[in-house]
């Protein structure tokens, strides 16, 4: 065997023991490996260190906006990527008001996956909540409008009346109750890092005031919130203008872009970050607060999915 080959043999199992090793790591580590997907922001996504105290379980968060307008076959490739995924067990979706939606979720259950959805367009038709059966029993659904619709005569850009759906849902492992506040805010509402002068933002900032409040009023020891909010969290948190989503929230919910940072995440949607996965403050375990019951651990931006929005995957470590 000549020099040259036996140190590329040589470089070859010095790769593969560093592979093993990797995979080790992240074995014994409580969270999976992230999804290998390349992001605009320089680095690998954080991972934040567990906190000191039991932990019960890690929950895999999404949401989504699965887009109203997906042919059937493409919207049933997104349902089976996103309800394949061993680190997904609860989805907030947007835009759930198509026919493609309707006909997809009740064949779900037979793969372990429950969906709740209001059928009725008076109600919150564009939003629902699926589970995972195996991990989350669903004990109670509410729903609140924020404001009512804007007609054509009103604004250039018509909305809908917009909602947020409460659900609470207890987790089978642990006993432990876990509320999702999910909602879709109006679009074209925000102008650089500003918001519009329209209607479309007047309404958003009063559902933003509201739903502000229902971070602090919604039951259980877990609360964690999912959501297209229609305003990029980069502008939002560099410019924090008047109503917007960080101020309003401002001691009351945490998102995972706070939380971990941009790093290694690609945008949700062209080059914004506007699918948010919260967790109520109350509820946030951090190394000054270890009082609250759950912690960010990871958030990756899936890619692949038909839809003009890109699913936001939020790993929530329980604690005791």
């Amino acid at each position: 065997m000549t020099r040259v080959a036996v140190r590329a043999l040589g470089g070859l199992v010095v790769l593969a023991v560093l592979t093993t090793v990797a995979l080790v790591v992240w074995q014994r580590s409580d969270e999976p490996a992230p999804p290998t997907s390349v992001g605009t922001r320089g680095g690998p996504a954080r991972v934040a260190p567990r906190l000191p105290g039991e932990l019960l379980t890690t929950i895999g968060v999404v949401s989504y906006n699965a887009l109203r307008l997906l042919p059937l076959e493409r919207a049933r490739r997104d349902w089976d990527r996103l309800t394949a995924r061993r680190d997904v067990d609860l989805i907030g979706w947007q835009e759930s008001k198509s026919s493609a939606f309707r006909r997809l979720h009740p064949q779900y259950r037979s793969r372990g996956w429950q969906t709740w959805h209001w059928p009725d367009p008076d109600g919150p038709i564009s939003l629902a909540v699926s589970w995972r059966t195996a991990t989350f029993e669903l004990l109670d659904v509410s729903f609140r409008r924020m404001h009512r619709g804007g007609h054509p005569r009103e604004t250039t850009h018509p909305f809908p009346a917009r909602w947020v759906v409460t659900a609470q849902l207890r987790h089978r492992g642990s006993g432990r109750t876990v509320t999702l506040l999910n909602t879709h805010v109006n679009q074209h509402i925000e102008t650089g890092q500003r918001f519009e002068d329209n209607l479309n933002a007047r309404r958003a900032k009063r559902h933003l005031a509201t739903l502000a409040r229902m971070w602090d009023t919604a039951p259980g020891p877990v609360v964690v919130g999912t959501g297209d909010y229609n305003f990029d969290f980069a502008d939002d948190s560099r410019a924090r203008p008047a109503g917007g989503i960080t101020r309003a929230f401002r001691g009351r919910a945490t998102s995972s872009y706070q939380a971990l940072g941009l790093r290694g995440l690609a945008p949700t949607r062209n080059t914004r970050w506007i699918d948010y996965v919260h967790l109520a403050d109350r509820s946030l375990r951090t190394r000054r607060d270890r009082g609250g019951t759950a912690q960010f651990a990871r958030h990756a931006v899936l890619r692949g999915y038909a839809s003009d929005h890109a699913p936001l995957l939020a790993r929530v470590r329980l604690y005791r």
